[in-house]
């Protein structure tokens, strides 16, 4: 049986109101911290905090149960669901990973689950862990940025008046309820000058703890970080919440199993996200003296093709550190000889970048010779230089055109004028792990360039088949069969019409009111002290009281806030003395905990501070609102639609495919050969010795008479068994039809909509847009049928406000198509399998205007 990493991929199912209220309540906030083209971010965050906030998977050994019980491929490679929840080091936990390739928005996924957890009040602080500082520096930048964000505040205050931005902190300071701490995995272990122990233990259950790059949790190579999981499973910090970010979830070869959402690199790519990479296996020169000549040759070629736009990057990747310092040695010797310049001036356009320096005696002695010193004290000033040179490489000053690196050690830079990417050796490239993390560095689109944007992966032949299929498996690079509009088709095209769609403000909101006193519902308790019990093993039990960290005196309380006012809002400050903050935090505590204390927790110091967050708000304020306004028409060609194309794998496991006889003469060789090989087999295969699973293949082709065939596309491809039906009864009805299409999911064509995904409601609405399924012309008329295809009784929120909407789209197209004067009008229907009959029937009669179905009625 064949595994494609999907097919490991978890989902929960928890579509329960009080989950869903949760996971989409945070819309409009989601919106505001990611840019349109991501749309992978904001749904990686709603399973992200579905998964952590749902009832339903108390942890993530109930999730992996349900997938074992509904997967065949599971069963078939665990002979039972033990075996199979071997593969989950933290079963016991609430913890998964999200898989999105590098280059594709991590640090958004972080920010947005710690967020929504802290804003909802799942977890009182958030814990980040990363491999490095140089990530630890990153993040901290990115969350501080978006934390102080006036249009995110705004609308996390519109959801909860008390909210205020989270504290970027690092273990250097104390943690306190609603901060986000970001620290390298190496500093958590440290207890001189670091917080996370006082700061977490004895906390585990009301903190998220969210590890990035968090294939290092379980590399049996990286020695640095193995101590990570022990530390996630400590029992003095008892930490239940725990999410891990990666691009490379692989130990080795084998796919992680915890994965509750992926966005791979293949469809990063397809999407624009990410470069396109031009891989090359077939090519290659021999011999050490020109091993550089066709890396050297690319890279003039890139510096010629992106002149006055920007500087290209070659990045070499070795596997060892020794060989990283001697290959950079080989090619500032190739360069200066190349380009008849000093061994100095070339010398300016390499660097390598490690992590440390050789440990071994003789590899020591490979680097000082290399490096050209009598000893190795200089190597280590070499390396801190190049590693600064590092931080500014993509600047158009900075002469460094080439980096060569280890392979291992490459996560955190921010590389993105990487255009060329040569493994070494294949060692550096011998496993996906070291696959994945070496084409994620050269992965990232320049601000300046629009996508698709190629990166040359330029590796040697002689290695080839030992690391192809790796190779392959980590491109996701799949036999796929194209199809779509063809030209000697065109007689069954017909124009499509759709509507231009602006953003125009439709109201003002204005602040007007006061801001409301600081309220505090709940405070948590408080002692001076805690009972601390310890067994011994000859003492037995003995109790002690041990003092409480972090409590302040009400007159210390009192000033710490009203420094905080003064920070926050001057005039705020002024409005709340002393002596008024002093009362407002006795009589609180009094109210809430039931007695007069003369001191203040740090939780409960946390919460008085953020109960002063909405009177931050600026009064009279004016915020704008938008909608989506409808313009004139459009004219459509199907012509201008996009190929469309499915994978081989597919054939065999979901699609269908009808076809006219001319669709071979429409593909390329590779493709006609695979369809052929199905072709043939379904014509020359006697029934009685077909196998069950050839005959299950083979019921998914659909050959057509040219007559039958009304469609201006190549082929119909079709997953959905809603939509198979669908196309099925089309074809047996096809007479009074002139013509008719399958949109592409994408583009094309496309609705606007806009709903509140549950029933109760969010407070922000979800904007959207959608495809319809199919366009059909009825014979002999300029009417247009536009079919959106679902389940029987599918009447999801969502469905509501596309059907809605759609309705309320193609009335005002149909306007404006008379006001200019032409003669196609444009009829919506949601259709289910039910439905099919009935449709067709008054197609045929011509009494499909104003017909509802009954997916229709429901909908309504």
């Amino acid at each position: 049986m064949e595994y494609k990493n999907n097919d490991f991929v978890l989902k929960a199912q928890d579509a329960s109101a009080e989950t869903e209220a949760i996971v989409y309540k945070y819309d409009a906030f989601l919106e505001a911290i990611t840019s349109e083209k991501f749309a992978h971010v904001r749904e990686a965050i709603r399973e992200g905090v579905r998964f952590l906030v749902s009832g339903k998977y108390p942890t993530i050994d109930t999730l992996a149960r349900e997938h074992y019980e509904g997967s065949v491929k599971m069963k078939a490679k665990y002979n039972s669901v033990d075996a199979y929840l071997a593969k989950f080091p933290m079963h016991a936990r609430k913890s998964a990973t999200i898989d999105l390739a590098t280059g594709t928005g991590k640090s958004w996924v972080i920010y947005g689950i710690a967020q929504i957890m802290l804003a909802e009040g799942l977890a009182d602080k958030v814990l980040v862990l990363c491999p490095s500082v140089t990530i630890e520096e990153g993040l901290k930048e990115k969350f501080r940025e978006l934390s102080g964000n006036a249009n995110v505040s705004q609308i996390l205050q519109e959801l909860d008046p008390s909210h205020t931005p989270p504290e970027i902190k690092s273990a250097n300071d104390p943690i306190l309820s609603g901060d986000i701490c970001v620290e390298n995995i190496h500093s958590v272990y440290e207890r001189t000058g670091s917080s996370i122990r006082d700061s977490f233990a004895g906390k585990g259950k009301r903190t998220l703890v969210i590890s990035d790059e968090a294939h290092h949790i379980f590399s049996p190579e990286d020695a640095g970080t193995k101590r990570w999981f022990d530390f996630l499973t400590d029992e003095d910090f008892d930490f239940v919440y725990h999410i891990g970010l990666t691009g490379t979830p692989y130990i080795q070869n084998g796919y992680f199993h915890d994965v509750i959402f992926r966005y791979g690199l293949k469809q990063a790519m397809e999407d624009g996200i990410v470069k396109t990479i031009d891989y090359v296996l077939e090519r290659a020169l021999e011999g050490a003296e020109t091993q550089y000549e066709e890396t050297y040759a690319n890279h003039v070629r890139l510096i010629e093709k992106y002149s006055g736009v920007l500087k290209p990057i070659t990045i070499v990747i070795t596997a060892k550190i020794v060989e990283c310092i001697e290959e950079w040695r080989k090619l500032v010797d190739y360069i200066a000889e190349k380009e008849r310049i000093s061994f100095d001036a070339a010398k300016e356009k390499v660097i390598w970048v490690t992590s440390g320096l050789p440990s071994g005696a003789q590899e020591k002695k490979r680097a000082v010779v290399a490096l050209e010193l009598t000893d190795n004290s200089g190597a280590e000033k070499i390396r801190k230089k190049y590693l600064q040179a590092l931080k500014s490489v993509d600047d158009e000053d900075n002469p460094v055109e080439y980096i060569v690196s280890v392979a291992m050690l490459t996560e955190g830079w921010d590389v993105k004028n990487v255009f060329q990417i040569v493994p070494h050796s294949n060692r550096a490239f011998d496993s996906k792990l070291l696959i994945s993390q070496v084409l994620g560095r050269g992965l990232r689109i320049p601000k300046r360039l629009t996508p698709p944007v190629q990166v040359v992966v330029n590796n040697h032949e002689q290695w080839t088949t030992a690391i192809g299929g790796l190779y392959r498996d980590v491109l996701e690079i799949e036999n796929r069969i194209t199809w779509g509009y063809d030209p000697r088709r065109a007689k069954y095209a017909f124009p499509l019409f759709n509507l231009e769609y602006e953003e125009e403000q439709y109201s003002i909101e204005s602040k007007v009111k006061s801001a409301k006193e600081p309220s505090i519902q709940v405070l948590h308790p408080q002692a001076e002290t805690r009972r601390q019990t310890t067994t011994f093993l000859h003492a037995g039990i003995i109790r002690y009281d041990v003092t409480v960290d972090g409590n302040v005196s009400v007159e210390d309380a009192t000033r710490q806030i009203k420094l905080f006012l003064k920070e926050k809002d001057r005039n705020l400050a002024r409005k709340w003395s002393i002596k008024k903050i002093d009362q407002f935090i006795k009589k609180t505590l009094k109210n809430r905990l039931g007695r007069v204390y003369d001191y203040v927790s740090a939780e409960n110091l946390a919460t008085f501070k953020q109960a002063f967050g909405p009177m931050f708000r600026e009064l009279g304020k004016e915020v704008p609102r938008m909608k989506l306004m409808a313009g004139a028409s459009k004219k459509i060609e199907a012509s201008s639609m996009s190929r469309q194309s499915f994978s081989e794998d597919a054939l065999k496991t979901s699609g269908t495919l009808f076809y006219p006889p001319q669709f071979l003469e429409s593909l390329s060789g590779t493709e006609k050969m695979i369809i052929e090989k199905y072709i043939s087999m379904r014509l020359q295969i006697t029934p009685a010795l077909v196998l069950p699973e050839t005959q299950y293949i083979m019921d998914r082709f659909y050959p057509k008479n040219e007559e039958e065939f009304v469609t201006s596309q190549s082929a119909i491809y079709v997953t959905s068994s809603p939509e198979i039906e669908f196309v099925k009864s089309v074809f047996n009805d096809v007479t009074f039809f002139a013509g008719f299409i399958k949109s592409p999911d994408k583009g094309f064509y496309s609705i606007p909509y806009s709903f509140k995904p549950t029933a109760a409601g969010s407070t922000h609405v979800k904007r959207s847009s959608f495809n319809p399924d199919f366009f059909l012309v009825k014979k002999g008329t300029k009417d247009v049928l536009v079919v959106e295809i679902k389940q029987d009784d599918d009447l999801a929120q969502e469905n509501k406000a596309k059907y809605r909407d759609a309705c309320e789209h193609f009335t005002q197209l149909n306007q404006e198509l008379v006001t200019a004067g032409e003669e196609w009008r444009y009829h919506f229907y949601f259709l289910s399998p039910t439905d099919y009959a009935s449709f067709l029937d008054v197609t045929r009669e011509g009494k499909y205007i104003g017909w509802k179905s009954e997916l229709m009625q429901g909908l309504e």
